[in-house]
């Protein structure tokens, strides 16, 4: 089955995708009848040697993305994970070679090698000085099971291409460029790992693949990779690869060096910069250090779930130079470096700001030792009737939210019974001010800050009554304040599909009780149905606040509103409770 892509037609997708690179930075030229893609200053090089290198498309934003100062003066295009035909490359050299010569980056694999092999032949017939360099930075496969056309050419290319690139801008000779890529090459190792193949416009998936394995040595063209391993840790699979990485290097204690993380182009953010985070501790815990770390969607796989760690050792009479180039500004516009990647020289201040030290201070009418137990217990029956309730939550929140009402609700739950002794349940306009700041804390997100007002302004309510308050008078006062603060800075109103269809109606029946319309027992009995009969209703209703109101296909609308069935959980718990105290 074809994955959906948005491609119009497969004959154009090269053409329309170096277009639009091209029309989102303008100052580079597009010349499409050889896919060639030119720096601004192209045909005035000003004594400058060319850097020149390309491949096959769907591994953007390589190479059109790294053309600029800095760095390539040309990139040439050729379809869908194939090579550049021969005459599109040679159109590239004709433009930009000038008498100073240029320097060829190929990657290596064998249709790169042959085509721009060729195009090299051809152009140095017409008299231009051409060097070429073949990067082969693929460290997954061991040396005595390699064929005859040896490792692939990874994302370890772009060290190559930076560092030249700001050679060149540097206006040093050919030779001497050509010698410093050639140790840049001999100091790289690259190592990739995937969860999901990539998919060619109109195709499935490359391979099949199960959910619970990696794919571990992969190039960048959709094959799979050299072993495949059940799925681990990221902890663990980066070990994996900075293991390969360390061998074919060897990498010892007090080594400079480099680092580099691609994303093929389908791990989201969050992942990458989990992977980074992994790499830079465990290079860390080895005695290397990563002098600079680069990150982004670099040489892709069209869509594939993976990413490459490369690494480039610093040869220690070279180490300055090479973190200079680095260093130095380019108008490449996708080179993930920028003036914040130089790590500091001074010693950064210290970024702990001291918390400012809340003590809590008990507030508000104090309960018997009989009325604190019971509000103990509870705070937490309620509680774990959330956690019970987790995966029923989140079902509910499918949809029309983002699938985690039940767990944001259990860390709420959770907060409190860890804290549940420690907490002044004797002081009930304390105890809402400690639950406002474990809500804040271990809820996070909407459901956090809501739970956090309705507790601080319910704490607020309590804390102006006095000892001839009634309790029940107290406490419908607290619960109405908590539900306007709710509606005030929600926006949100009874009916729609809220929380509140829920909380509102139960707490009109309370509020009958403080107003002695019904009997203590009749109340605590009519609430949770009231609540349960509000959350029934939101079956029924059209989403006018929250997540679920940018949702408006009603095949996920169809079941109760997952904030207002999680009121009616706790809501019923207490009641429960307080009928058989």
């Amino acid at each position: 089955m074809a994955t959906k892509k948005f491609i119009n037609s497969v004959n154009n997708v090269v053409d329309e995708t170096l277009s639009g690179l091209c029309s989102t930075y303008p100052q580079l030229n597009y010349y499409p009848p050889k896919k060639v893609i030119l720096s601004s200053e192209w045909n005035n090089h000003n004594g400058k040697i060319a850097i020149i290198s390309g491949g096959g498309s769907g591994h953007e934003p390589f190479a059109g993305g790294f053309v600029g100062r800095g760095m390539l003066t040309a990139s040439i295009a050729g379809s869908v994970f194939a090579a550049p035909p021969a005459n599109h490359i040679l159109y590239a050299l004709n433009c930009v070679c000038n008498h100073e010569g240029a320097l060829v980056i190929v990657p290596n694999y064998t249709g790169d090698c042959l085509n721009f092999g060729l195009a090299i032949e051809k152009a140095r017939q017409k008299g231009l000085k051409i060097v070429e360099i073949v990067i082969d930075d693929d460290c997954s496969i061991p040396l005595e099971k390699q064929g005859r056309a040896g490792k692939r050419g990874l994302v370890g290319i772009l060290f190559v291409i930076k560092i030249v690139g700001a050679l060149a801008e540097q206006g040093k000779s050919l030779e001497e460029i050509y010698n410093h890529a050639e140790i840049i090459a001999k100091n790289i190792a690259t190592y990739g790992v995937a969860l999901r193949p990539c998919s060619l416009p109109e195709h499935g998936p490359m391979f099949k693949m199960p959910e619970d394995e990696v794919e571990i040595g992969l190039g960048v063209h959709g094959e799979a990779g050299y072993d495949r391993i059940k799925m681990k840790s990221a902890t663990e699979i980066v070990e994996i690869i900075l293991e390969n990485i360390s061998k074919s290097l060897e990498l010892m204690d007090y080594d400079s060096v480099i680092v580099l993380i691609n994303n093929f182009g389908g791990v989201s953010q969050l992942e990458q910069g989990i992977v980074v985070h992994e790499v830079t501790t465990q290079l860390t815990k080895k005695n290397i250090k990563a002098m600079r770390v680069y990150s982004g969607v670099l040489m892709t796989s069209l869509d594939s779930a993976g990413v490459h760690v490369s690494i480039l050792k610093l040869p220690k009479q070279y180490k300055d130079l090479y973190i200079n180039c680095l260093d130095q500004k380019t108008d490449a516009p996708c080179w993930p470096g920028c003036s914040y990647s130089i790590p500091n020289v001074e010693s950064k201040p210290d970024l702990l700001m001291k918390e400012e030290c809340e003590t809590i201070v008990s507030i508000g009418r104090k309960l018997n030792e009989h009325e604190s137990a019971l509000l103990k217990r509870c705070l937490e029956n309620a509680c774990n009737a959330i956690i019970e309730h987790r995966d029923k939550l989140n079902d509910l929140d499918r949809g029309c939210g983002d699938g985690d009402c039940g767990s944001t609700h259990s860390l709420l739950a959770n907060g409190i019974l860890s804290s549940l002794e420690s907490l002044q349940v004797s002081y009930p306009a304390t105890l809402l001010a400690e639950l406002s700041k474990i809500a804040e804390e271990c809820m996070g997100g909407t459901s956090g800050a809501v739970y956090s007002l309705l507790f601080t302004t319910g704490a607020s309510a309590l804390a102006e009554a006095n000892d001839k308050d009634d309790w029940r008078k107290s406490w419908s006062r607290a619960w109405r304040c908590a539900i306007d603060s709710v509606m005030k800075y929600s926006k949100a109103r009874p009916g729609d599909r809220t929380m509140l269809d829920a909380l509102n109606p139960a707490w009109e029946i309370f509020n009958k009780c403080a107003n002695n319309e019904l009997t203590y027992e009749e109340a605590i009995n009519l609430v949770a149905k009231s609540a349960r009969n509000g959350c029934d209703a939101t079956k029924k209703m059209n989403p006018n606040a929250g997540r679920a109101s940018y949702v408006k296909q009603m095949e996920f609308l169809q079941d109760v509103d997952a904030g207002a069935f999680g009121v009616v959980i706790w809501i019923d718990a207490i009641t429960k409770t307080l009928l058989n105290m």
